[in-house]
């Protein structure tokens, strides 16, 4: 039986882990085209919804992602400059950063399929 020796199993590992994660960083932008739920309003339950009108209380999409995305790796890079710091903690902090999108996609899928 072939085996492949540890370091490289490892190397699959973290790479099939890397494309995983990248994957479903598409989601991202997979849900932001998709239709929400929408939830039909009873007349019972009017009252919930008679708040102040508000002309815009929304940020545009591309300023969102702009400060999602650049905001922490330019943190990132900044300590880096200053501490000095080694390529892994580098690679690390980018996965962080990472992360932070991935939260978006699973917020969008829950705010799609709630409807607000």
């Amino acid at each position: 039986m072939n085996v492949p020796p540890p370091d490289r199993r490892k190397n699959m590992r973290e790479l099939a882990l890397e494309i995983g994660i990248r994957v479903l960083l598409f989601g991202v932008f997979f849900t932001e085209f998709l239709e929400p739920f929408e939830r039909v309003i009873q007349p019972e339950e009017l009252w919930l919804y008679k708040n102040p009108l508000v002309e815009s209380d929304h940020i545009p999409k591309r300023v969102m992602f702009a400060i999602s995305f650049l905001t922490p790796l330019a943190v990132i890079f900044v300590v880096k400059i200053i501490q000095r710091t080694d390529k892994t903690e580098i690679k690390e902090a980018c996965l962080v950063s990472l992360a932070l999108a991935l939260n978006g996609v699973f917020t969008n899928t829950i705010k799609l399929i709630v409807g607000r």
